[in-house]
């Protein structure tokens, strides 16, 4: 992989952050180690628009990390339930706890100390260092890596460890020299990867309000590569899996279960998928929901028994409920959207 000389690219990225970025987000408002690595956990898998309302949210319930840390992980669930990918969650809990009893509540300035944090990968790590303390580190997320794939014109699989390498490297190169421009360089290059060189549509195609600084010297551009850079590589076969939930409700309680701390939703609260029900009790069939994951389709058949009496024995990672309690369970969405379907949750619960 070779990488040709652009000139001022550093420079020309720094003038339009500070002209065209984005300077208002609310985790761009006193920069702390603890604010700064809440939102880049949660930019990992979520759009912008939701972070900035969950964010909020999440920080009102943990404003410090010694508060995120005491906490219990359902409560940690529970406030980041709807925004999937949870094992982002188990990791924020997981670290907090790390940051308070390894490094007395204060985050690591270093970004090789950073990085050994649970869930705290290179990239969000140099996010951390530059933004909160001010420390020269580079980033390469995914939008970083179609941003410098695309001006640089390469071609090579960046699912490959190799290729990333080399690509590491050169972001290293990219680096500005004055401390003072660390800051808006690597905003910089969030930006522009999230609001001009998109994955679909860039700023060079569409010919929006946002335009490109680079359009004179994109590789991608001036070989009309764009649609084909970054490499798309295979993807990944989609499966279909069918389940059912067994929806139990006793007077105003309902079984749900602990689910296990790997797979699907691991540790949130859901449905049963099987249980030993007494011949007397009547089921509903409820229309069989579909939600699709990363890798699978689930095909959710909800099967809804409403119980006289309780039962007599009940698996060991279920519980009964109480309908008042569960707002503050990590539920998966599906099963948080069929509950308020019932009427059994709320949105101001």
């Amino acid at each position: 992989m070779e990488f040709c000389e652009i000139n001022s690219f550093t420079d020309q990225l720094i003038a339009w952050q500070r002209k065209q970025g984005r300077h208002h987000l609310p985790w761009q408002i006193n920069r702390t180690a603890y604010r700064v690595w809440l939102s880049e956990v949660m930019l990992q898998q979520t759009q912008v628009s939701t972070v900035i309302e969950r964010y909020q949210v999440f920080l009102k319930k943990f404003p410090t990390v010694k508060a995120l840390a005491s906490a219990s992980i359902d409560d940690v669930l529970s406030e980041w339930s709807g925004m999937g990918y949870y094992t982002r969650a188990r990791n924020l809990h997981r670290c907090a706890q790390v940051v308070v009893t390894e490094y007395q509540g204060v985050f690591p300035s270093d970004p090789k100390l950073l990085e050994t944090l649970p869930g705290i990968g290179r990239s969000t790590a140099a996010a951390i260092a530059v933004f909160a303390y001010g420390q020269s580190a580079a980033i390469l997320d995914g939008n970083v890596k179609r941003v410098l794939a695309r001006v640089w014109g390469i071609q090579d699989d960046l699912s490959k460890n190799a290729a990333v390498n080399q690509l590491w490297a050169h972001a290293e190169t990219l680096l500005p020299h004055a401390p003072e421009d660390l800051v808006s360089y690597t905003q910089g290059l969030m930006d522009f990867g999230a609001t001009c060189c998109t994955q679909n549509k860039p700023a060079c195609i569409s010919q929006g309000s946002i335009t490109c600084p680079f359009e004179d010297v994109c590789l991608a551009k001036r070989f009309d590569l764009i649609k084909h850079i970054p490499l798309k590589v295979k993807k990944v076969k989609v499966s279909t899996v069918n389940i059912d939930w067994w929806v139990l409700q006793y007077k105003d309680k309902l079984l749900l279960e602990k689910r296990p701390h790997q797979g699907i939703w691991a540790g949130l609260w859901s449905f049963p998928e099987s249980i030993d029900l007494p011949k007397s009790a009547k089921q509903l069939e409820r229309q069989v929901i579909k939600h699709v994951l990363t890798h699978r389709v689930l095909n959710i058949r909800p099967i809804q028994v409403t119980l006289q009496r309780p039962l007599t024995k009940i698996p060991a990672n279920c519980e009964w409920i109480e309908l008042a309690d569960l707002k503050n369970l990590g539920l998966p969405t599906p099963v948080r959207l069929f509950l308020k379907n019932l009427d059994l949750i709320h949105d101001d619960a």
